[in-house]
């Protein structure tokens, strides 16, 4: 019984787990770009899409939307169509859904959503339309997302932009682009240059550069063509070859400056003043032949004068031995007349 009651038990677990597992595995499978399917939502007063895979693209499938806005001459279908604004988006193994959003022009307009990349700036006839890649068409590719028509046309009012384009070149070799839009324009401009769009509101403008040699086109919504090069200003000013002044006055300058001023100077005054005022200032003065009856030295005057004290020399000498003699001689006249005067005393 515990045989057949466990055997009973793996039998419906093994019946039960197994066709989940198949339904799991199932369910994630994954297809190609080429063989998918697609669910979509539209909005074409609002501008905006939702796209969504029905099974999950595989690892390296990958397929575009657009959804573009168009300002057009009629509520109804009619052409000739300008681009106003657009918008891709894809999905992929990682991207199951997208989601779409533009801006749709105040006045007569169309919006498609449609399978690509590829954006058509102008709708002027049949050759130049979407055709079946548009979502929700009864056959080719857009029928390969299921929803309602995922196209519109509508609006109201006649769309009357006013742009205008000038070209002006500077002397620098850049060509200025200037994209404007009127103040009394009902509807944004649109200009088309180097493959993008740029949209101006009324009462404004948007710049652009481009360099010399490059022919620029621009192409607005009023289905005007424009087309400007850079040209020389006739104003431009060549500048001044700097080679002459600095040639001439940096030569001449240094050369007589410094040759003249310090040759003179310092050659005469350093010569001349110590040369002369030693030669004349030292005297030499005899001794007094009266020096051997004086009784007392004479005093030295201390000198004015400004000079330099000199030093003892040989005649200096010659007097001081002339004082001692004169010394010597009153000292010996002293002594014999002291002896005379006791000689007397001692008589009497």
């Amino acid at each position: 019984m515990l045989i057949l009651g466990g055997a009973a038990v793996a039998t419906a677990a093994f019946a039960g787990i197994s066709p989940a597992a198949n339904a799991g595995t199932a369910y994630e499978s994954c297809v190609s770009a080429a063989d998918a399917t697609y669910t979509h939502s539209f909005d074409g007063p609002g501008g905006t899409a939702v796209i969504t895979a029905v099974k999950p693209l595989c690892a390296g499938e990958s397929q575009d939307f657009s959804l573009v806005s168009y300002t057009a001459p009629k509520k109804t279908y009619a052409t000739p169509q300008f681009v106003y604004d657009a918008k891709t988006g894809r999905i992929d193994a990682g991207h199951r859904s997208v989601s779409l959003d533009v801006q749709v022009p105040g006045c007569f307009t169309q919006v498609d959503t449609v399978f690509g990349a590829s954006i058509l700036n102008e709708i002027t006839g049949s050759t130049t339309q979407y055709g079946n890649a548009k979502l929700g068409s009864s056959a080719g590719i857009g029928s390969r997302s299921s929803g309602r028509a995922a196209w519109y046309n509508g609006g109201e009012g006649v769309c009357s932009p006013r742009p205008a384009v000038t070209f002006a070149s500077d002397c620098a070799g850049t060509l200025h682009i200037r994209m404007a839009n009127a103040v009394d324009a009902k509807v944004d401009a649109v200009f088309t240059l180097d493959g993008k769009w740029i949209r101006v509101r009324p009462g404004q403008s948007a710049e652009r550069t481009a360099p010399a040699g490059t022919t620029v086109t621009v192409r607005d919504n009023t289905f005007t063509t424009s087309t400007g090069t850079w040209t020389k200003p006739s104003d431009c000013v060549k500048p001044t070859p700097p080679t002459t002044p600095p040639t001439t006055v940096p030569t001449t300058a240094p050369t007589t400056a410094p040759t003249t001023a310090p040759t003179t100077a310092p050659t005469t005054a350093p010569t001349t003043a110590p040369t002369t005022e030693p030669t004349t200032a030292p005297v030499t003065e005899s001794p007094s032949s009266a020096a051997p009856v004086a009784t007392t030295p004479a005093t030295p005057t201390p000198s004015t004068s400004t000079e330099p004290a000199l030093a003892l020399t040989g005649s200096d000498s010659m007097q001081l031995i002339w004082y001692a003699i004169g010394f010597l001689l009153v000292g010996g006249g002293l002594l014999i007349a002291g002896r005379q005067v006791r000689k007397g005393r001692h008589t009497v």
